[in-house]
């Protein structure tokens, strides 16, 4: 480590419990955007954390939903770094598996267990602290700081662009920081430049009579097999979606973003762990595995439902069906567009006997250059931090609202964060490594003193 870094990392074990409580304040109590439980008071909470540590805050309600915290520190600065977070968390059910209550944080084994620990109060919580660090060290932040904190990126931030377009104004600035992130199985830091697009639906076959007895099946027409059929339609062995025009819009990656694939070799370990034994669609190689999960759309189905489901046997032909399925959008694809197209097929494949019902519009996808400044700022801060080399992936296979800051807005973005393959994110028994945590505070206070003279100069004083 160098002079600087060295001194920050040694004040950052010095206030480790000061640092650790400011996460303890913001996992003790619930905000489920889901269930609504905790929402009343959960954006105050969040506004007294920005204040705490010199942020001019304010908590926003004119665009619906649940409200957004606005924090700012405007130093007059020639660079401005934008960061954005969410401090609603999951419902933490079932509450039967987890090893303690999930909103009263417990440290054990070195890990802080809690609901939204690394999704996403721990990020907020490390960023938070980063500015409390420089203060006391330096005495100043040397950046203009603008945080937005949004109530309802579990619900898929319904209302995030009424409240971007309300507030564009405010949200200029060179450069944004994403809400996650987190760390390889190696302990490698793994950094995002993009997330793709999603759009979720729902497809209803019926019959325009009762569920009958099962031997009328031989001449009655079966909305479950109607249904079968028609989501065999929707996709190929391989995974290939083989729906006229549904590829007509899709951009295809650069080199500069292929050639970040090449790197992330050491990522088949881990994506051969989470399919299982022979749970690959392909034999591809890695290389093509990885450009299919993150650089290609895909539709899933994520539930099927028709007839009898219970315990035992029961003879009978359903007169419904229904199924839910999710689209994953890349760059240049449209929601509208692409739930038009589908809606033309199932039309064209069941004569109208089948509908489709978007349930969740979601939002397009997002991706920075890996030429863009911010990319390697923050590559080489979270070297510094980690004491590894990160992995750059080209973007993460799932989503978020992060085209409102790419597209609308005009900032490239990136993500990076504390959370790693043990944090069980949307699960039971979520945590953070208590060492990544503070890793985080050291990585958010590399990016901020380093910001204006990479961005004037090129050069990082501090590493």
């Amino acid at each position: 480590m160098g002079e600087v870094i060295d001194k920050l990392w040694r004040r950052i074990n010095e206030n480790s419990q000061r640092y650790l409580g400011v996460l303890n304040d913001l996992l003790s109590f619930p905000s489920v955007s889901a269930t609504g439980e905790g929402m009343d008071i959960a954006g105050d909470r969040v506004r007294e954390t920005l204040e705490s540590v010199g942020l001019r805050s304010e908590v926003y309600i004119d665009h619906g939903g649940y409200p957004v915290v606005w924090g700012e520190l405007r130093e007059e600065r020639h660079g401005t770094l934008l960061i954005y977070n969410h401090y609603d968390v999951q419902p933490p059910d079932p509450l039967d598996r987890w090893t303690s209550p999930p909103f009263t944080p417990q440290i054990r084994d070195g890990r802080v267990f809690a609901r939204g620990a690394c999704d996403n109060k721990g990020n907020l919580a490390a960023r938070i602290c980063a500015l409390d660090l420089l203060m006391e060290v330096f005495g100043e932040i040397p950046l203009n700081i603008k945080f937005l904190v949004e109530g309802e990126e579990e619900i898929g931030s319904p209302n995030l662009k009424t409240f971007v377009e309300k507030h564009k104004e405010n949200l200029s600035a060179d450069a944004c920081l994403w809400e996650m992130g987190g760390s390889s199985p190696s302990g490698r830091p793994i950094i995002y430049l993009g997330v793709k697009g999603i759009l979720y639906l729902e497809l209803h076959a019926r019959e325009k009579r009762p569920d009958l007895h099962s031997s009328w099946g031989a001449i009655v027409r079966n909305p479950a097999l109607e249904l079968a059929h028609l989501i065999a339609s929707l996709r190929e062995k391989s995974g290939r979606v083989p729906v006229q025009g549904f590829y007509d819009d899709v951009e295809e990656p650069d080199d500069d973003t292929l050639s970040l694939l090449e790197e992330l070799r050491e990522a088949e370990s881990e994506i051969r762990a989470v399919a299982g034994e022979d749970g690959l669609m392909t034999d591809k190689p890695i290389k093509d595995l990885l450009n299919d999960l993150l650089l290609h759309p895909c539709i899933n189905i994520c539930g099927l439902h028709s007839g009898y489901t219970g315990q035992g046997s029961k003879t009978v032909l359903p007169s419904s069906a229904f199924a839910k399925i999710d689209v994953r959008l890349v760059p240049r694809m449209r929601p509208e567009k692409v739930l038009e197209t589908l809606r033309r097929h199932v039309e064209k494949e069941t004569g109208g006997r089948v509908t489709i019902k978007p349930v969740d519009m979601g939002y397009p996808a997002a991706r920075t250059s890996p030429r863009e400044p911010v990319v390697e700022l923050v590559t080489r801060t979270a070297e510094a931090a980690f004491n590894s080399k990160p992995l750059i992936y080209p973007s993460a296979a799932g989503s978020g609202p992060m085209y409102l800051i790419t597209d609308y807005l005009k900032i490239p973005c990136v993500a990076a964060g504390i959370g790693d393959h043990l944090s069980n994110i949307h699960a039971p028994d979520e945590s953070i490594s208590v060492e990544n945590y503070l890793r985080g505070v050291l990585h958010m206070a590399l990016i901020i003193i380093n910001f204006v003279p990479f961005y004037r100069s090129g050069v990082a004083p501090y590493l």
